[in-house]
């Protein structure tokens, strides 16, 4: 069977869902993931509110989710390195990326009382820092790898030269990178690299923020919330781009109808077949949604499905960056 992981992200953080998410909703969906053979959970220590208080938001849910689950049945994915509690108006922006020593230690030992755990399996660099090399943050994340703070180090968002220079310092676990049928700029260099180095993909926003799985049809849509990263934040959902790439979805559609299956499942299912090594992590508040999605592991496409949905859906028919901000990318990101 395919190994699927769970975004965390959607119960705090950024979309329309944040705002509707209860703790019992957020328990009982991770329990029945667990029980679905869910082991990989992926958080991050700015999940939540863009101000001091929305801080850990997400390890403070996934806090009480571990309490009930059990920790032996949850492997802990958390992102670092980024922080979001200072005001706009006084730094400028809202996302400050920090990669010194003192920094990630701060956001580790944060991350391990907020959970309240005494290791975390996987520590991520969330983005590429500006302030130090990427040997200086791999070597501070070996320190409290040895210190038996955390098991395992991944990076977000890198390059294939920042991955080799990373992977002489220490083994990296693996990458964490947004790839889906519409989003597929890590694969001519990036993914090459990943395996011949043996890491891991991580594959965030698997669905395409929700747009792969068919159920947005406009920029009314209900799963929307007032700030929701999607219409803010992501040119694809714009009111010009977002009719364009409808039509590429659609399209597949008509594909999945024919395996059996929803467009969102073939979307999964198409990252699985992408290689053992690679482990989406689509996240839901919906049962039922998530039984859908993890479905997706016993899907089987052969070579003439792969090539036909290449046909369909090819990357250079999809319109929009990914991010308003490419610059929060390794695409953007001179030093990524």
């Amino acid at each position: 069977m395919a190994n699927q992981g769970f975004g965390c992200m959607g119960f705090s953080a950024f979309y329309g869902s944040a705002a509707k998410t209860t703790k019992e909703q957020a328990i009982s969906v991770v329990k029945h993931a667990t029980e679905k053979g869910v082991t990989l959970f992926n958080s991050a220590t700015f999940y939540g509110p863009l101000n001091e208080e929305g801080f850990g938001a997400n390890l403070r849910l996934l806090k009480d989710c571990i309490s009930e689950v059990g920790r032996e049945k949850i492997q802990l994915m958390v992102k670092i390195g980024m922080d979001t509690r200072a005001p706009v108006e006084k730094t400028g922006t809202q996302w400050i990326m920090k990669g010194d020593e003192a920094s990630l230690r701060a956001d580790v030992d944060y991350a391990l009382k907020t959970l309240g755990v005494d290791c975390i399996d996987i520590i991520v660099l969330c983005r590429v820092p500006h302030d130090v090399p990427i040997e200086t943050a791999v070597k501070a994340m070996k320190a409290l790898v040895d210190e038996g703070k955390a098991k395992h180090i991944g990076l977000s968002e890198a390059g294939p030269d920042i991955l080799r220079r990373a992977s002489a310092v220490a083994p990296i676990y693996c990458i964490e990178q947004e790839w889906s049928l519409w989003t597929r700029d890590l694969e001519a260099e990036i993914l090459p690299v990943c395996r011949e180095l043996g890491i891991k993909i991580v594959a965030y926003s698997p669905l395409g923020r929700g747009f792969l799985t068919g159920t947005i049809k406009s920029r009314d849509s209900e799963v929307f919330g007032p700030h929701d990263f999607r219409l803010l934040g992501s040119p694809r959902f714009s009111e010009e781009n977002m009719p364009k790439n409808l039509a590429l979805v659609e399209a597949v559609e008509k594909l999945a109808k024919q395996k059996g299956c929803t467009v969102g499942q073939l979307a999964l299912a198409w990252l699985h077949a992408q290689g053992p090594d690679v482990i989406p992590i689509p996240g839901t508040t919906s049962i039922k949604h998530l039984d859908e999605n993890l479905a997706a592991r016993d899907i089987k496409l052969n070579a003439d499905d792969l090539k036909e949905i290449d046909r369909i859906f090819s990357p250079e028919q999809v319109v929009g960056t990914r991010y308003a901000h490419m610059a929060m990318t390794f695409v953007g990101n001179p030093k990524a």
